[in-house]
């Protein structure tokens, strides 16, 4: 089943427009895409500059709820995202240097390249377990926004970066790929496809939630797909939330 494309100059928000659409009642698999956004959103409320030939992607379906596709959900995102990128951009390399970040980031030779934003709610209708989610995605392809404190990648610091439309498309693709190997071999292909593409076991990193530090490496995922990280007494915790800085 194809996706429907629509594609913008500007817009202030993929991600807003097709949550208005999936509010008002949108069929299933519609992607947009923008060559600029003005009102772009991150996770957690930040801001987001998408900035000229960057990716502006935001893509909206339905799906029936169950806790394990929830719980899944972010990987799946993820995996389409990082093979998709890799896919379009032609780069028999570009996987050695592009990794996962838990929980929904991507980084090129260890700095922020992209970033996902996952949005679901309840379709209106008969049908009280019937679901929309749409998934935002920003990747610096041509440039990297210059913040303050951040250090951030742009695809074409490592090659020859490809157009949005040919990555949103590989992205879809992969999207669908994972969603049926998914739906046939269960959570344990998608967390162990997650774990060969993300930062190495013993990646020393800063859990940041409820206003706290804790600081440990990175123990894999456990069963439900939530992170694992060793702290320096030992102890191996599980994290549902937060935000993750690898050192």
């Amino acid at each position: 089943m194809n996706w429907r494309f629509e594609h913008y100059e500007t817009l202030a928000s993929t991600s807003d427009l097709c949550r208005e659409r999936a509010e008002a009642g949108e069929q299933d698999r519609l992607a947009i895409l923008a060559e600029r956004q003005s009102a772009a959103r991150g996770s957690r409320g930040r801001s987001w500059d998408s900035g000229e030939g960057n990716l502006a992607f935001s893509f909206l379906f339905h799906f029936s709820d169950n806790q394990d596709f929830r719980a899944v959900l972010p990987y799946l995102v993820s995996l389409a995202f990082y093979d998709g990128l890799v896919s379009a951009s032609g780069s028999d390399t570009l996987s050695d240097q592009l990794r996962l970040k838990w929980p929904n980031d991507l980084l090129l030779s260890g700095r922020k390249m992209a970033g996902i934003l996952i949005e679901t709610s309840f379709l209106s209708g008969a049908d009280p377990s019937a679901c929309w989610a749409v998934i935002g995605m920003g990747a610096n392809l041509r440039q990297a926004p210059a913040i303050e404190g951040r250090q951030l990648a742009a695809l074409a610091d490592f090659c020859p970066p490809p157009d949005a439309v040919s990555c949103a498309r590989a992205i879809l693709h992969f999207f669908d790929d994972w969603r049926e190997r998914w739906q046939g071999e269960g959570n344990k292909a998608v967390w162990e496809g997650w774990m060969q593409r993300a930062h190495p076991l013993g990646t020393r990193l800063i859990l940041q939630r409820h206003g706290r530090e804790t600081v440990g490496r990175f123990a894999g995922l456990d069963a439900q797909g939530h992170l694992l990280l060793t702290l320096d007494g030992g102890a191996v915790v599980s994290v549902v939330t937060g935000d993750v800085i690898c050192e």
